[in-house]
């Protein structure tokens, strides 16, 4: 019997990636991040960045756009009221709030539109 709760990872085309996906931009170093846009057509675009630049690439690339939120390596302790996360290494330890993304973290990647992208199901 299988938990449901466990994750399954495939590859797929970046053509085929679809907000919601969970991307690993960098494999192996498990750095998953959400899709929150996929620009195949200058049309697809809100922005005006976006569509100039999707327009440029000529249908070659697709320009794909992630979630930014940086893992937070380091065990968390409270000294008084303030969270603190532990230092690496030899490194300070620094109160939570200067460690964490910001809430409106976008990447913006281009794939080629044949490169096989790692993404887990959910």
């Amino acid at each position: 019997m299988t938990d449901p709760r466990a994750a399954v990872e495939f590859r797929l085309p970046a053509v085929d990636l679809k907000p919601g996906d969970l991307v690993n931009t960098t494999p192996g170093e498990d750095d998953w991040q959400e899709v929150v846009g996929v620009f195949r057509k200058s049309e697809d675009a809100r922005s005006n960045e976006i569509r100039g630049l999707v327009s440029a690439l000529g249908g070659r690339y697709v320009v794909v756009q992630l979630t930014d939120l940086a893992p937070v390596d380091g065990g968390v302790y409270f000294d008084g009221d303030i969270a603190m996360v532990y230092g690496e290494d030899d490194g300070e330890d620094q109160p939570v709030t200067a460690v964490i993304s910001g809430e409106d973290g976008i990447r913006t990647y281009l794939y080629t539109k044949f490169e096989l992208v790692s993404v887990r199901a959910v």
